[in-house]
């Protein structure tokens, strides 16, 4: 089956949202769905490199997840609104942090990304997952936003740092440790 691809309609450089809302493709909303894109992205190379597979499940359903957050960015400020990030889904996230933090130590100063190929993929998803985060916050002088989702971006990154650290210790990689007295003493 093919699937109908409308293209065209942006050539004016608007975009359309949920709902049939149309705006300009510089509009906050389409910032975080673009950085959602980007993420979802990142996180598929990282699934395609690990070789855990508890692992590519666990990214697989944050993948799936990003497009759950989509929707309701996607919504924000429209007639057809819809809060799709619910508790739960946070509580999932939060569980699945405290499964994978302990099978790591507990972090004594700046981690510096190194170590596996899909470790580093994960590293460059948590930079992208921040942005994602303060891009979405924006998006409160505007439109009222629901607090469950800016709790989600923001364990989101919390999420990726740890499995970056998961997959390095599960490959014996020695973390590499900068000391915060260390950056301090220099300044």
């Amino acid at each position: 089956m093919r699937v109908g691809l409308k293209y065209g309609s942006g050539d004016d450089g608007t975009t359309g949202l949920l709902g049939g809302v149309r705006v300009p493709k510089d509009d906050p909303r389409v910032e975080v769905l673009g950085a959602l894109d980007e993420l979802n992205a990142i996180i598929g190379l990282a699934r395609t490199l690990t070789g855990y597979q508890d692992v590519k499940d666990v990214l697989l359903s944050i993948q799936r997840s990003l497009y759950v957050v989509g929707v309701e960015v996607a919504s924000i400020g429209t007639p057809a609104y819809k809060k799709t990030v619910s508790d739960d889904m946070l509580k999932e996230l939060e569980n699945l942090i405290k499964r994978y933090e302990s099978e790591v130590h507990e972090v004594t100063g700046f981690i510096i990304p190194y170590g596996a190929m899909s470790s580093l993929v994960l590293h460059m998803a948590r930079g992208v997952a921040r942005r994602l985060e303060r891009r979405a916050v924006s998006l409160k002088t505007s439109f009222n936003v629901s607090k469950t989702l800016l709790a989600y971006l923001n364990r989101l990154s919390t999420f990726l740092f740890i499995m970056a650290r998961v997959i390095n210790a599960r490959g014996y990689v020695e973390e590499e440790v900068l000391k915060i007295k260390d950056v301090a003493d220099k300044f």
